[in-house]
């Protein structure tokens, strides 16, 4: 074999070889690709929850350790927030640890005037409403006479609102009480006590209020905002579930779906007489697990049954409302004119109605 002959065989060899070998990494890339891709369809999205141990979070709860959000498809992961937490769940959603969660409308209202974290109210999670009250010592005879007296309210939440309204309904304004910014668990301490006048307490601090102290007046109850003097509108301010524009940009099926389970198997659960009992058991051990001082049955009881809890057809049709929209509408005017919301919020755009 000549020197030519044997170089170009050795040429022939080499590049038969790295065709062989490019055949072969062009195979492994094809198979990895399908398998990533088999990966990628068999790989089911996970819902990260926000949950503060209250009743809406342990009907959830009862929910997911029944299977029926398994049934429905969704796989999710609570996260738990001590304490009244609604602030702190909004800023995780604002870092992307969280995709949905259960606020106060008005919690959700600021965050959307701030600006600060990209969201959408998607649904009602309940109404605590009926539960919210204006207590006062038993001398006070009505809402006129709370002029110059000592009341407390939570600044920047429904409750403020709450009296405010009240007491405009009477031409009367916070500026003509004193008033107080304590925090929930001081002013109700402070209220038994008997070192302020009156009060607009927590639900759960309402109900052990008028439990302790039994001569306690319901000075001003929702049912009155229906009647005169004044405006006859009604007080409307849900608890909602808000859910991050990226998980709704992502997983908006996978929101629609654990909305539906909660809206149609949850409530029913609740509220259904033939159910009802084992379900206000099941959440108030979730409500009281691990906590030092556990709130009595008889006051989950009553939270459960007078708070609004709402099928899918009934939340359709609140979510949908123009008095929902109007009620919003009214509280960022009320914060705003009060200079403790930044800026107005357009609700409208901010509410998604086609996930339920």
């Amino acid at each position: 074999m000549t020197s030519h002959n044997f170089i170009n065989s050795n040429k022939l060899n080499l590049l038969h070889r790295r065709s062989i070998l490019i055949s072969t990494i062009g195979g492994l890339i094809g198979t990895s690709s399908i398998c990533l891709q088999a990966n990628a369809q068999t790989i089911k999205p996970q819902l990260q929850v926000g949950l503060i141990r209250n009743p809406v979070a342990g009907l959830i709860d009862v929910s997911a350790r029944k299977g029926w959000f398994k049934e429905a498809g969704v796989d999710f992961k609570s996260i738990l927030f001590a304490g009244a937490a609604g602030p702190k769940i909004l800023q995780a959603m604002g870092g992307g640890s969280i995709g949905l969660s259960s606020v106060s409308s008005t919690a959700a209202l600021f965050a959307l005037s701030a600006e600060a974290i990209p969201m959408k109210i998607v649904s009602i999670a309940t109404d605590p409403v009926p539960l919210f009250n204006i207590l006062s010592s038993a001398g006070i005879k009505d809402i006129k006479e709370l002029a110059g007296k000592k009341v407390s309210a939570p600044q920047g939440t429904g409750l403020q609102y709450f009296l405010a309204r009240a007491l405009e309904k009477y031409g009367m304004s916070l500026k003509d009480i004193e008033y107080l910014n304590l925090p929930a668990g001081d002013a109700q301490s402070a209220f038994l006590a008997g070192r302020i006048d009156a009060i607009v307490p927590s639900i759960i601090g309402g109900l052990l209020i008028q439990k302790i102290k039994p001569d306690t007046k319901i000075l001003f109850s929702p049912a009155d905002f229906t009647k005169g003097p004044g405006s006859l509108k009604p007080m409307i301010n849900y608890d909602v579930f808000v859910g991050s524009d990226s998980i709704l940009n992502n997983q908006k099926e996978l929101i629609s779906s654990f909305l539906s389970v909660y809206h149609e198997r949850a409530v029913t659960y609740v509220k259904d007489k033939s159910t009802s009992s084992d379900a206000i058991k099941e959440i108030n051990e979730y409500v009281n697990f691990e906590q030092k001082t556990p709130t009595d049955v008889s006051i989950i009881r009553e939270l459960l049954v007078r708070s609004g809890f709402y099928d899918r057809t009934q939340t359709r049709k609140i979510i949908s409302s123009d008095e929902f929209i109007a009620s919003m509408e009214d509280q960022v005017k009320f914060f705003m004119d009060t200079g403790q919301m930044v800026r107005a919020v357009a609700i409208r755009s901010n509410v998604i109605k086609g996930l339920i």
